[in-house]
């Protein structure tokens, strides 16, 4: 099946698995270089026996400090004419060291100058929006996120601070416009943003060690290239009898890190099934095996220190067993994963012994409401859409899981559906508690199958190329950091 730009669908290996697993794993994509400073680390970490030190001595981020922020042109961002009253334009302006060009960028994400923020103005979302200077109000128009490429993302619109076309007039009236690859969208930053570090984990796609409960285990994980920004990570969770290396090349999410700027850690279960593992899934699998919710803490916990992620922009994502995992992560880990998004296994917890067709509430608590994206195929076979199935695993529906969700997230607009596509449509629950809304992307003709994957998966339905998972949840995910404590 070809995509829209006229590529076409690689196929997996015939000797695929019915269940989850997209294919028997043959090969492991090639690993990118780290760089060379990463090399020489690791090669005198593993000689001194200390390689699995390595990730948790980067050093803490510095306060921040206020100074210049240069763009295209080495010009400055700047207040017009040094003005304190609302609306006031933020342009470029050649630097002059004036209190006007002197910002920091605070630890809430805000970028302040003369005692204000950065803000879109009208709350705006469109390309062309222009920038201004505004009281500090804690909106998502004064949301701003340093990215790997230099990029500052403002997440409420998606979309990456901007000199129009590329104009270095002194006056030019800054704006925001959709992510591209222009020097106009890229910034220098202060010395001492709180949003960079120096990471111990250079670029590439190798596996890195992971130390939980007296053992070590090796996760892998793809980081794109970067500056020493902090970026963001997402857990991608193999489904049942997959790995991580499989999982990885199935969605081929290394390609849209690359693109977006983020970190994908792709770890593996520890229960063996097949060719592969199984995830332990709390009330699900049988219990006298590694407890994966902790060690996913731990995932997260040593790769914020050795890769320098963002910890308030962690998310999660998996496919069917994986999926299912993914789920529990939002009922368990709400304090250290922003948003999820399960592919082929959304659940809200295990079913409810008394009545299998609804989840139990008491296997479902999040400490916080969690934005949820969900992508599933209404002729899934494996974990059906309509219910039915496992009988620990599964049983209740898509549309109830989604509807628990909403519950749980104390939304109250929705359900409401819309057509996204021929065979896609889109249903969502809005006006959620803390901005927490909960999405579903059902494909009519759609398998167990990862939206907009490349390889087709033999014994598993029609993979759907109208959409694309990952970039749906990336878009998501941007929109929905951890909230402010």
């Amino acid at each position: 099946m070809p995509f829209p730009d006229g590529r076409r669908a690689l196929l997996a290996p015939a000797h695929l698995t019915p269940e989850p697993l997209p294919w028997k794993e043959i090969r492991v994509l090639p690993a990118r270089k780290p760089a060379a400073r990463h090399r020489l680390a690791v090669t005198v970490l593993a000689a001194t026996g200390l390689l699995g030190l390595a990730i948790l001595s980067a050093p803490a981020a510095s306060a921040a400090t206020a100074g210049e922020i240069t763009g295209i042109g080495g010009k400055c961002i700047d207040v017009a004419n040094a003005q304190t009253v609302n609306g006031t334009a933020v342009q470029l302006h050649s630097c002059n060291g004036t209190a006007a060009q002197s910002w920091t960028i605070e630890a809430d994400n805000t970028v302040r100058a003369l005692g204000k923020c950065l803000d879109v103005t009208g709350q705006g979302t469109a390309n062309g929006t222009k920038i201004q200077l505004w009281d500090c109000n804690g909106s998502g128009a004064q949301q701003w996120i340093p990215q790997a490429n230099g990029h500052l993302r403002n997440p409420q619109s998606g979309r990456d601070l901007d000199a129009p076309g590329g104009a270095t007039a002194d006056g030019t009236r800054l704006q925001i416009w959709d992510t591209n690859t222009n020097p106009w969208q890229v910034w220098t930053l202060p010395s001492g943003t709180p949003g960079s570090c120096t990471p111990s984990l250079g670029e590439g796609e190798y596996n890195t060690p992971v130390s939980f409960a007296g053992k070590t285990y090796q996760v892998l994980v793809h980081i794109p290239h970067r500056t020493n920004a902090k970026l963001p990570m997402v857990l991608n969770l193999h489904g049942s009898s997959g790995t991580g290396a499989s999982q990885l090349n199935y969605t081929a999410m290394a390609a849209t890190a690359d693109a977006d700027g983020f970190i994908v850690a792709a770890p593996t279960g520890v229960v063996p099934s097949g060719s592969g593992y199984i995830w332990n899934v709390p009330y699900v699998t049988p219990s006298g095996t590694r407890d994966d919710v902790g060690f996913i803490r731990q995932v997260i916990d040593t790769l914020t220190a050795g890769a320098c992620v963002d910890p308030a922009r962690v998310y999660a994502t998996g496919y069917s067993g994986g999926g299912r995992m993914t789920s529990a992560l939002g009922c368990m880990l709400a304090d250290k994963i922003a948003a999820i998004a399960p592919v082929a296994g959304i659940r809200a917890g295990r079913p409810d012994p008394q009545d299998t067709s609804r989840p139990d509430p008491a296997s479902c608590q999040p400490s916080r409401a969690v934005p949820v994206i969900a992508f599933h195929g209404q002729q899934d076979n494996t974990n059906p859409y309509y219910g039915g199935g496992d009988g620990t695993a599964w049983r209740y529906s898509v549309p109830v899981a989604q509807q628990r969700w909403a519950t749980l997230n104390s939304c109250t607009a929705g359900p409401n559906t819309s057509q996204v596509t021929t065979h896609v449509s889109l249903t969502k629950y809005t006006n959620c508690r803390g901005g927490a809304d909960v999405q579903l992307y059902s494909v009519s003709d759609g398998g167990h199958t990862w939206p907009g994957s490349p390889y087709e998966s033999a014994g598993n339905g029609t993979t759907t190329r109208e959409v694309s998972a990952n970039t749906l949840m990336w878009q998501f995910f941007q929109q929905h950091p951890m909230p402010a404590a």
